[in-house]
């Protein structure tokens, strides 16, 4: 998408026949891995550098934004948990957008409770959010509920005066903006109601509607692994979260809980829709990347509530020496996780297949893909002047690539690939090579 946006100014998806638009990813990620193409060249090692840069930047906000609400000290913690962060950590190695959307999370939360006291945040509270839902487009209907549980807090602690201050009205506006503009566009190139980003997420809406036994048995199923998952981030700090939550009622306290709480709350609900489609395990690791952006300021309620100093009375106020030796456990628990996925990777299979096909690669080959999308093969074909198409019926070019159990006429089996993640999920692909080539001795 980034390297389309550089070329065509605009998301174009690349297929056999003409070009037809993208309808899964958000635009702003792609539109900052563009910003890095066009000052070095389309490919994996650029975008690695992207992902790294990204990281940083996202480090840099959350301990800027931390030391300004808590100190330096805290600010420093915040900074080690979202370094070792698993999602953050894998997402960073994988280019997934994750840590952009993390970052604005983050930044948005920030200027909220800014905004609490310093009304003019809130305009910078909702330009961010607004990139926001440009970085994370796909979830769709669930931003509704977001939008209406965030009217209803200010309202709860402002009053309906809330719609009168100017600064409110703008970051509303700000978010509208940004939000519509891309929503319009949206209509513009699919038509109503496919107002969505992404088609997945149709599909997965539409489906769940159609069959609201199924949709209701994934989110009745998914209730408990998504309360683990809550553990996971924030079992080591009970103390904290038990006083947070008891003062709950204070506005500010209320702002964090209520970011991390709707969170998990569209969270649960997209992974639900998407489960109802495809097949994946009801507890499956990747639904982490639902709610991982609300880690850090899950840890800021807790930060909040922890002390230099252990108070006399009650109730006593957790320290932060003991929040210490629990943090420290649950970083060690961090790096045991991420030390696990770089000693075991699992690369895709069909990344395996062009990585090895690719020294047999000339200019004027042509690569017919079956099974398989473009865009998962293009960056990794280094040779240039190469044609990547999908197969069709009578395809008469070098290669194909396909993810199916189909036999090719005029073609000769090369090799079989396959992987599986420490979760058990496979990835297969297998690789044809036409008859000619292989005769002539070429890919010896």
């Amino acid at each position: 998408m980034g390297k389309s946006l550089l070329d065509h100014g605009e998301f174009l998806r690349p297929a056999a026949v003409g070009a037809a638009y993208y309808r899964h990813y958000g635009p702003l990620f792609p539109a900052y891995l563009s910003l890095f193409y066009a000052a070095f060249g389309f490919g994996v090692a650029v975008t690695k550098v992207a992902e790294v840069a990204l990281s940083l930047l996202f480090l840099a906000v959350v301990y800027v934004a931390t030391r300004d609400l808590f100190g330096r000290t805290k600010a420093w913690f915040a900074t080690a948990y979202v370094a070792l962060e698993p999602i953050f950590f894998i997402a960073s190695t994988i280019g997934y957008s994750e840590n952009l959307v993390g970052l604005l999370f983050v930044g948005t939360v920030w200027a909220v409770l800014k905004g609490l006291r310093q009304p003019r945040f809130l305009l910078l509270a909702g330009v961010l959010a607004g990139l926001g839902f440009l970085a994370k487009a796909p979830i769709g209907y669930v931003f509704v509920i977001a939008a209406v549980a965030g009217l209803a807090w200010r309202v709860r602690y402002r009053g309906w005066g809330v719609l009168r201050d100017r600064w409110y009205l703008g970051g509303m506006a700000a978010f509208c903006l940004l939000a519509g503009g891309w929503t319009l566009r949206n209509l513009a190139r699919y038509g109503w109601p496919n107002w969505e980003t992404s088609a997945q997420l149709d599909a997965a809406y539409a489906f769940g509607a159609a069959n609201p036994v199924i949709l209701l048995t994934g989110l009745v199923e998914k209730v408990p692994w998504f309360l683990l998952i809550f553990l996971f981030y924030g079992g080591m700090f009970l103390p904290e979260l038990r006083r947070s939550l008891g003062r709950v009622r204070e506005e500010r306290t209320s702002a964090l809980w209520l970011a991390v709480g709707l969170v998990f709350v569209m969270g649960w609900i997209v992974s639900a829709f998407f489960w109802t489609i495809e097949h994946t395990p009801v507890w499956w690791h990747d639904n982490l990347r639902y709610v991982s952006i609300a880690s850090p300021v899950l840890l800021w309620a807790a930060m909040r509530e922890a002390s230099p100093f252990a108070r006399l009375g009650s109730p006593e106020r957790p320290s932060l020496w003991s929040f210490r030796s629990r943090f420290l456990a649950l970083m060690g628990v961090f790096v045991v996780v991420n030390l696990v996925v770089v000693a075991f990777p699992t690369p895709y299979s069909h990344i395996a297949a062009v990585q090895e096909m690719d020294r047999h690669l000339q200019a004027g080959d042509t690569l017919a893909l079956d099974g398989l999308s473009p865009e998962l093969v293009l960056p990794y074909v280094s040779v240039a002047g190469v044609q990547v198409v999908l197969y069709r019926a009578g395809f008469n070019g070098t290669f194909v690539l396909s993810a199916t159990s189909a036999r090719y006429s005029g073609f000769v089996l090369m090799e079989s690939y396959q992987g599986q993640d420490l979760t058990g999920w496979s990835y297969a692909c297998r690789l044809w090579a036409k008859a000619a080539i292989v005769a002539e001795g070429r890919l010896a």
